[in-house]
């Protein structure tokens, strides 16, 4: 079953079909990968290669799990938090921070860790605020309304951020801890696709999309990029990942002198 034997019309469907989806561009350096991972779900359907084609054409959920097998959804706390402390920082002096509640979209948020990390920091703050956290995955968002998650994801939370906001699991959640109530409430967890779907508003205060576009190509990214410019409010912040770049796009950003891959409109 792992050594699929594609003909070239189906591996192109199969292709088409991820990229018409979710943008996600399957290059022929990813063959092998494709292959495995396309056994893994015939055998979890118990389909062959012909009855798996057939129902990913009418089953859009399963073309998202699907999906999710050959996305990396590698994420912890506080990860390249430089750019969130930042707007973090920005908001918290906004001069209108007192009566203003400041609107935070996470657009690939993946099984939560960025939002979290986003909002325990604006809640150490003191700031009104609420956060829309959106991904294309299901399997992604239900790990992501629980809150629940390994020691080993939270190593780089700082002791004070910790012990205010995160419980200790015992018994058969020992190892683990979850989000307080008082973060979840500010949270609001939707699917969403980058691609087809419209822009949930646009009066945004930052908007963040990190380690998403570098399985997108250019034509796509770009694509994406003044989507989500369209759904910030003025000077408003957009954050992308590291190893992303806006480099070879048109679009109508400034960059944020010393913060890597940070954005303003």
């Amino acid at each position: 079953m792992n050594s699929i034997l594609f003909k070239p019309s189906e591996l192109t469907e199969l292709k088409a079909l991820v990229y018409k989806t979710c943008g996600i561009n399957l290059h022929e350096g990813k063959l092998e990968l494709l292959k495995s991972k396309v056994a893994k779900r015939m055998r979890l359907t118990q389909m062959n290669v012909q009855e798996y084609l057939s129902y990913l054409r009418s089953n859009e959920r399963e073309v998202i799990e699907f999906i999710d097998t050959i996305t990396t959804n590698h994420s912890f706390f506080y990860r390249e938090n430089k750019s969130i402390e930042y707007i973090v920082k920005q908001l918290g002096c906004h001069p209108k921070r007192e009566v203003k509640r400041f609107k935070v979209w996470c657009a690939a948020c993946s099984t939560g860790d960025e939002p979290y990390t986003a909002a325990v920091q604006l809640k150490a703050l003191g700031v009104t605020f609420s956060i829309l956290a959106t991904d294309i995955s299901h399997s992604v968002l239900e790990i992501a309304q629980k809150g629940i998650y390994k020691n080993d994801k939270v190593k780089q939370v700082p002791l004070s951020i910790l012990h205010r906001y995160f419980q200790k699991g015992t018994g058969k959640y020992k190892g683990y801890l979850k989000i307080k109530k008082e973060i979840q409430q500010h949270i609001t967890f939707k699917k969403y696709n980058l691609i087809s779907d419209r822009i949930p508003g646009s009066d945004f205060d930052a908007v963040l999309c990190r380690n998403v576009m570098i399985y997108f190509n250019n034509q796509t990214s770009e694509a994406v990029v003044n989507k989500l410019y369209q759904s910030l409010g003025t000077d408003g912040f957009f954050a992308i990942g590291n190893a992303e770049s806006l480099m070879n796009m048109k679009h109508p950003f400034k960059s944020v002198a010393g913060i890597p891959s940070l954005y303003i409109k």
